[in-house]
């Protein structure tokens, strides 16, 4: 092919990318990390990492971009499902770069790069009902990564701004006295901690517990987790599944 052709349709591509990224599609990006050989569906040699992504249609799932000297990139595309780095479709690469593709969110999300369709509600209500409340296809909040829990503290830090103001999300104080995500995992509650407040968890055992993301500038508290008692009424997000 004329290489003047070829750098016509890597300028195409690189344009319909960022198009679709603004509209149908987000990236995720995973530094540091390579799909696994036995997860690659297909791959393919471009001059722009961007026509990499832009390549990632249809039954694709990820693609993962390297570069290969001199002047190309290298992209490996699966059609397997990636939701975190933590999967046997991923392996460590110095240098490589994992796009995650997500659909469209639903009306009435809103897409925060880096942690996916966010629902916020407009009433407060008890945990219970906050968790039943949910939008079809979404459930409370959970941070899979201390990314995605930086990255919706700066997204309320620029949204809401009233002092005061918490959210419920999926986290309980379970009976083994353990935090737990709603759908797996743990957090510590041992301080300095990148995730509490510095005067929470602080309910006493006796008190049905759950958490919530807490602003009080005043205290430190940017969107810090703390924790309430379970029958109190707050706001509550939500992310799409």
């Amino acid at each position: 092919m004329d290489l003047a052709l070829l750098a016509a349709l890597g300028a195409l591509l690189c344009v319909c990318c960022s198009i679709e990224e603004g509209s149908a599609y987000t990236f995720r990006t995973f530094m540091g990390a390579e799909i696994a050989t036995t997860a690659i569906s297909s791959s393919a040699v471009v001059q722009r990492p961007c026509e990499c992504r832009a390549l990632c249609r249809n039954a694709c799932v990820a693609v993962a971009i390297r570069r290969q000297p001199p002047r190309h990139f290298h992209c490996s595309f699966t059609d397997k499902p990636v939701a975190d780095v933590n999967t046997t479709l991923t392996v460590p690469a110095l240098g490589s770069k994992v796009f995650y593709k997500r659909l469209v969110c639903l009306p009435g999300f809103t897409l925060v790069d880096n942690v996916g369709c966010i629902y916020v509600s407009t009433v407060a209500l008890n945990f219970t009902a906050a968790a039943a409340s949910c939008p079809l296809d979404s459930q409370l909040f959970t941070a899979n990564s201390l990314i995605d829990f930086n990255t919706m503290r700066e997204y309320l830090l620029k949204s809401f701004t009233s002092k005061y103001t918490q959210f419920w999300i999926g986290l309980i104080h379970a009976p083994d006295s353990t935090w737990q995500w709603l759908g797996g995992g743990t957090i510590a509650t041992t301080h300095p901690s990148q995730y509490w407040g510095k005067f929470d968890p602080n309910e006493p055992a006796t008190v049905t517990s759950c958490g919530g993301m807490y602003l009080d500038p005043g205290l430190s508290y940017l969107y810090h987790l703390a924790d309430a008692p379970c029958a109190k009424a707050y706001m509550f997000l939500c992310k799409q599944i």
